[in-house]
């Protein structure tokens, strides 16, 4: 039995652009005390509360496709309570040193 692509329908995408975004890469904490690799974003005021989700949608996207097989972690994102800001962060699955840092250069691609 063989399997066959769906058609692929193509519609009108908006495309957004992020290059004013502001982006901080640090080591954070997670509630339990574990180290946790994130991503802060701030958007300019006026952007919109989708435009935040479109961006952390596509961060969180990349960083799932170019997470290496190997890797257990779990990528999250979360709107925070202020306006027009975010933050991608990974849940690592042994929470070591050298695992924080393997995720801290993933976040780093995001940075161009």
């Amino acid at each position: 039995m063989s399997a066959t692509a769906s058609p692929f329908h193509v519609v009108p995408m908006k495309v957004i652009e992020f290059s004013n975004a502001e982006l901080t890469l640090n080591l954070g904490k997670s509630r339990s005390g574990a180290a946790q690799p994130q991503l802060d974003i701030f958007l300019p005021p006026g952007a919109t509360h989708r435009q935040m989700s479109a961006l952390l949608h596509t961060f969180a996207a990349s960083l799932e496709l170019n997470t290496p097989a190997s890797e257990r972690w779990i990528v999250q994102s979360e709107r925070l309570s202020e306006p027009n800001r975010g933050r991608i962060y990974l849940e690592l699955a042994e929470g070591d040193h050298a695992e924080a840092m393997r995720g801290m250069m993933l976040l780093n691609t995001l940075l161009g």
